[in-house]
């Protein structure tokens, strides 16, 4: 550890110039940040070799991938909706604008026009124009297109589909996330208020914690383009989550000071002593997030490599920036000292010893069962669309009760055998949930030579080498029926063309779920080992790991299980980061509080450790969780589109069932166990008053 003082005692002489560093490299970083593209599209995160996959590719390479969306016409003539159809096509980004008029001659009598085709664009008064862009569903140009069309007929532009959903995702995101990280540090700082002793100290958090936030998001221009679901939530979780460490190393310094008047020796000492206290249990939360990184779905490499980048960062800025910004500011922090605003806790476990303990470990036992049970049995939804933002869901159902749900799937079959694509198309037309085929062979007969054929028909189903049909399916994305009929609609395909790939939103879904279903339990036995190996080797203990990893996971599966009992489904991703996140960023209170058990348990009997260490971790236990949860509350409450709501409420009441089982379960666990853990634990002692 001498060279710990050492490098210290030489940061701390050259603090003017650390501190620039640092503060050049932040806005170095936080220039960069702008040049990080956000990805919405949750295919890419698919392995190449899924068959979902490859079909978006060959679409994009064969026939180009072109956004789509549905625009509702309400109480509207038949000669006001072509106005509306031009004035569309006109627009720039939209490709094509598709009604019934392309498909009958409207001067034909309604009866004449076949029911089937009708319901399909018209609905009473109302009519369902189809929209499709230049450019795919993610691009800028389709965007623009879609505000140009929403200014251009105001209120009256209702509109769905992919490119509409992730129109309404990408303003969310982008319009919210600023939001969010201001009204997140602003919250975090008044929690930091009400446990410090200077106003100055709440500078100091805030510009350390600026710095490794801009470090880690400037520097994921890396990877050139992250999720939108990493970009929006990775600044507020590295904010709630680390900073604990500046306030470790603060309190140390003035341990340190009130022997050591020297602030320079003082912080070279308080460091070193704080050193590997900080660093196991950034290690801990490193180690959570890294797990997500083992996903067979790289949506938890894209995550996890960013928030365990930003635990790196922020643990770099809190063991060199931050004792230099404290020495620097060592006047400025004792002309604004005051007292704490919130007391020590005390009593705490003399209150539930006895009897108490006893019934209070029984029903953790109890409802802990329930909860991994209850937990088990959470439904999970995977579509993309289940992710986007709640007022623009409420458009899509108007638009799907009145013209049924457009959920299409995409067949693509290598070119050249004209009568098995006939005998596809029929095959699949005479399935019960399908609505329509559309392809090449679907409108002339096979026999009929291509020559003849109309080259725009032949260029909307046909490229160099794939001939596409769409096929309609009754039923939502992630319905039971369009989530069967996904393997039995690839069946037909192969069986008829071994080279024929489907894809399309539910097909995507269903890989996804296939993807994903290993990815549950890999990530939690992953974040369990990594996190429990560190355990091991912090306390040197067989039995601590085991007890600590215990009350987490408990709280994990308390938060998990609400959902289920609240009849609520999940969003997939939602179990895969809450199992690593609130393991990795909350075993920092178990940690805390079994730190200062032991350290109660040189000198005291196993009751009287107990008391001690809710005494001296229960307050630090509830600031930290309290700035973590009001993190997760504010991401749930400032972010419309769902699935960013969900798990900041998950994240939010993860944090807060953690405390709880960390302040008044834990202490009992320890005390009920003292003497496992002594006899498996290498622990210096003096010989106390066993109780």
């Amino acid at each position: 550890m001498n060279c710990l003082i050492g490098f210290y005692e030489a940061v701390l002489k050259k603090r003017k110039t650390v501190i620039t560093l640092f503060i050049v490299a932040a806005v170095i970083c936080g220039a960069l940040i702008a040049g990080v593209g956000q990805n919405y599209d949750m295919s890419k995160y698919l392995p190449a070799d899924s068959e979902s996959k490859k079909g978006i590719d060959m679409l994009r390479s064969e026939f180009g991938y072109n956004g789509t969306a549905l625009m509702l016409v309400e109480n509207k003539s038949i000669v006001e909706t072509l106005q509306i159809k031009e004035r569309l096509k006109s627009i720039d980004g939209v490709k094509d604008v598709i009604w019934l008029d392309d498909f009958a001659d409207l001067k034909e009598p309604a009866e004449m026009i076949s029911g089937s085709l009708k319901s399909g664009y018209v609905s009473g008064n109302d009519s369902l124009l189809h929209i499709v862009f230049e450019d795919d569903d993610y691009s800028e140009r389709t965007r623009s297109a879609i505000d140009e069309i929403r200014s251009a007929f105001g209120g009256g532009a209702k509109m769905s589909g992919n490119a509409v959903d992730i129109y309404a995702l990408v303003k969310s995101v982008r319009g919210n996330i600023v939001t969010g990280i201001l009204i997140a540090l602003a919250i975090s700082l008044l929690i930091l208020a009400l446990t410090t002793s200077s106003f100055v100290e709440l500078l100091l958090f805030l510009v350390n914690i600026s710095a490794a936030v801009a470090m880690n998001m400037g520097t994921n221009i890396i990877f050139g383009e992250i999720s939108y679901m990493t970009y929006a939530c990775a600044a507020i979780l590295q904010l709630a989550v680390s900073m604990d460490y500046s306030i470790f190393l603060l309190h140390r310094y003035e341990y340190e000071k009130k022997t050591e008047p020297d602030p320079l020796k003082a912080m070279a000492k308080a460091a070193r002593a704080s050193f590997s206290t900080i660093l196991s249990s950034g290690m801990t939360t490193f180690a959570g997030f890294a797990s997500l990184i083992f996903m067979s779905y790289t949506i938890g490499a894209d995550m996890g490599l960013v928030l365990a980048k930003g635990i790196l960062f922020s643990l770099l800025c809190v063991t060199v920036m931050m004792p230099a910004l404290i020495v620097s500011c060592d006047k400025g922090i004792e002309r604004t000292r005051h007292k704490r605003f919130l007391p020590p806790m005390k009593n705490i476990q003399h209150m539930l010893g006895g009897r108490a303990r006893f019934a209070l470990i029984a029903l953790l036992a109890i409802v802990c069962v329930v909860g991994f049970l209850a937990q088990s049995k959470n439904t999970y939804l995977y579509s993309p669309n289940n992710m986007g933002d709640a007022k623009q869901n409420e458009i899509n159902d108007k638009i799907n009760s009145e013209f049924g749900v457009s959920n299409d799937f995409v067949v693509l079959v290598p070119r050249g055998n004209a009568p098995s694509e006939y005998g596809m198309a029929e095959e699949l037309d005479g399935l019960s949930y399908v609505r329509n085929v559309q392809g090449l062979y679907r409108y002339i007969d096979p026999a009929t030579p291509e020559a003849i054929v109309p080259q725009s028909v032949k260029d909307s189903f046909q490229s160099e080498n794939y001939s596409r049909y769409i096929v309609t399916v009754n039923g939502k994305i992630e319905s039971a029926t369009a989530l069967s009929a996904v393997g039995e609609i690839r069946g037909i395909a192969k069986k008829w063309f071994a080279g024929a790939v489907v894809t399309g939103a539910s097909p995507v879904v269903s890989d996804i779920r296939n993807e994903t279903s290993g990815d549950f339990s890999l990530v939690t036995a992953l974040s369990i080992t990594f996190v429990g190996l560190i355990i091991l080797l912090t306390f040197r203990s067989l039995s601590l790991p085991v007890l600590l990893m215990f009350v987490i996971e408990a709280s994990i599966w308390l938060n998990m299980a609400i959902p289920y009992f609240a009849g609520t489904p999940l969003i997939f991703i939602g179990y895969l980061v809450i199992s690593s996140v609130q393991l990795g960023a909350t075993i920092d209170y178990a940690i805390l509080m079994s730190n200062y058990y032991l350290e109660g348990r040189r000198t005291l009997d196993k009751k009287q450790a107990g008391e001690y260490a809710a005494e001296k971790a229960g307050m630090s236990i509830v600031m930290s969780s309290l700035v973590l949860s009001s993190a997760g509350f504010v991401v749930s409450a400032v972010f419309t589109q769902q699935a960013m709501s969900q798990l900041g409420t998950l994240i939010g009441r993860g944090a807060l069932l953690s405390a709880f089982l960390a302040i008044f379960v834990l202490p009992q666990l320890l005390v009920l166990f003292d003497g496992v853990i002594l006899k498996t634990s290498l622990l210096k002692r003096r010989k106390p008053n066993e109780a």
